[in-house]
């Protein structure tokens, strides 16, 4: 029996659908618009990119008036998690501890120390 692979993006991907999540939809100019802010890319790859995403199911296509609309077809946060999920697997042999504590040696800022230590604060109150 053949098992279905899950749908992972790629980076090119993930640049589209985080464009998507943002803008509630977009044509392909739109996107290529703003990507080309950023750095050079080709319209004809951007166009390549979002109908290979159509094939995968990460996007859905509206045609109104002629003009192709793209909008993303799997929510953020199911694709954030399974991202930050397999980083876990990956780098942290599944230690979601780890993954923290390597952030925090991370940060130099003081106000992500505190947002951290409010949310362990009200994780561990939930907990109770």
């Amino acid at each position: 029996m053949k098992k279905e692979k899950k749908s992972v993006p790629t980076d090119a991907e993930l640049e589209i659908l985080q464009i998507l999540w943002q803008h509630k939809g977009a044509t392909v100019r739109e996107v290529y618009d703003l990507i080309s802010q950023r750095k050079k890319c080709a319209y004809t790859s951007t166009l390549k990119i979002m109908q290979n995403m159509t094939a995968k199911g990460l996007v859905r296509r509206t045609i109104t008036d002629q003009v192709h609309t793209y909008e993303a077809a799997v929510e953020e946060a199911r694709v954030r998690n399974s991202q930050v999920k397999e980083l876990i697997d990956r780098f942290f042999r599944g230690s979601y501890s780890q993954l923290a504590l390597h952030a925090l040696g991370q940060s130099s800022k003081e106000e992500d120390l505190d947002e951290l230590l409010d949310l362990v604060k009200k994780l561990k109150k939930d907990k109770k």
